[in-house]
């Protein structure tokens, strides 16, 4: 690391241990979610497994992220204050990729003002204290951007197998990240002409990276799961007669009950009859692909109105936090869209620098944004795309600060 990068992750680094303490002390730490339960199911020797609605569940969730808890724990001896601190160091590393990013994009002064956004960030922040994996989430999306403009930039073979890496790393996290990943790979054979060796480089590595864990869901479940075994319920989620765009009830304040629980009674009854989690998952997905049938126009609106939440706020988010934070969190993500915004406008896409990280950022958020608006859409998967929405922020940051003051990080 160059001292830049350095600094920002010891910056980071503090910030987010100060935010450990102040959620320790507030007593929101430790914040548990499923992939604790897996970790120590894990541990046990119970194997990967989760229950949910009445069936024990062996690909509820992405591996990634449960076996780096468990294997935290089976260091640490199942302390979630040293999980938390690792966590913190993973968090911190999402400041040094978008730095890195603005940088090899537009100039040093635009990546200090994006790394340091990254670092003040409270849903970043936040959530580099809670136990989940919308951290990793961030942090593999916004490396995979920046490996995209490595190989863009010199396009070898080494550079294509990184990417592919990558690729298939964050895809055990998120798989909605195979949106960008397939169009960029398109993209860079037909307009950059790469070697089409390299492309074949890029998606043999990605693959071999997953398939360990595709072959092993075929062992374990007897039938086809790419990276979870109830896609289905989450394409059921925002694709049904009582969907709202999100996955909990909106009439309850806590936030806590799925629109499951407002199915109708019969239709419950089907879901919580069926023998494994691949039938139950299976009725959900023949129930969603109904509806879409039978409702095109309503799946097309629908979808519009969830990459408008996604990008918005929508009246079912945030029952889970408390007011002032959702107002903190909402102001700053308001200001980082406005800079956001200034930052696309000054863009010199005459060089060709500046236009291919744009491009790849936009083709990010994009894809990315759609994918997830297919099912749903709830605040954390913005979050996770929000780091590469402030290497514009950065960049309008730095115009701004440039125009009042035109020597600031000149050096």
């Amino acid at each position: 690391m160059n001292t830049d990068r350095l600094k920002l992750f010891a910056i980071a680094f503090v910030v987010r241990l100060a935010v450990l303490a102040v959620a320790w002390r507030t007593g929101r730490f430790p914040n548990f979610w499923e992939y604790e339960v897996i970790a120590h199911n894990l541990l046990a020797g119970r194997g990967f497994v989760y229950t949910h609605m009445g069936l024990e569940r062996h690909a509820y969730v992405e591996p990634l992220y449960p076996l780096f808890v468990a294997a935290v724990y089976l260091v640490s001896g199942a302390s979630v204050w040293a999980l938390a601190v690792v966590q913190c160091a993973v968090s911190s590393l999402i400041a040094v990729a978008v730095y890195e990013l603005a940088r090899l994009t537009f100039d040093r002064r635009t990546a200090i003002a994006a790394g340091l956004i990254v670092i003040i960030h409270p849903g970043l922040a936040a959530n580099a204290v809670r136990f989940h994996v919308v951290t990793f989430d961030a942090l593999g999306m916004a490396t995979v951007a920046l490996c995209a403009m490595l190989w863009m930039r010199e396009p070898r073979s080494g550079r294509a197998a990184l990417f592919g890496a990558v690729t298939g790393v964050c895809v055990l996290t998120r798989p909605t990240i195979l949106g960008f990943s397939s169009l960029f790979v398109v993209w860079v054979a037909v307009r950059r002409r790469v070697a089409p060796m390299h492309a074949l480089i890029a998606l043999g590595t990605a693959t071999a990276i997953v398939a360990p864990w595709v072959v092993r869901n075929y062992v374990v479940l007897d039938a086809f799961v790419f990276t979870r075994s109830h896609v289905g319920f989450g394409f059921w989620l925002g694709n049904h007669p009582g969907a709202t765009g999100g996955e909990g009830d909106p009439d309850d304040p806590t936030g806590s009950r799925s629109l499951f629980d407002r199915a109708p009674a019969s239709f419950r009854e089907v879901v919580l009859a069926q023998p494994d989690e691949i039938a139950q998952d299976r009725v959900f997905r023949d129930a969603a692909r109904r509806y879409v049938v039978d409702h095109p126009v309503e799946f097309v609106m629908r979808t519009a109105k969830k990459l408008v939440y996604f990008w918005g706020f929508s009246p079912y988010a945030g029952k889970r936090y408390r007011t002032a934070d959702l107002v903190i969190y909402r102001a700053f993500y308001i200001a980082i869209v406005v800079l956001a915004l200034i930052g696309l406008i000054v863009v010199d896409w005459r060089d060709r620098r500046q236009a291919d990280g744009v491009r790849v950022v936009l083709l990010t958020l994009a894809t990315i944004s759609l994918s997830q608006a297919l099912f749903y859409v709830q605040g954390r998967h913005r979050l996770a795309l929000e780091p590469l929405l402030i290497v514009l922020s950065g960049r309008g940051v730095s115009w701004c600060l440039t125009r009042r003051w035109p020597g600031w990080c000149a050096h």
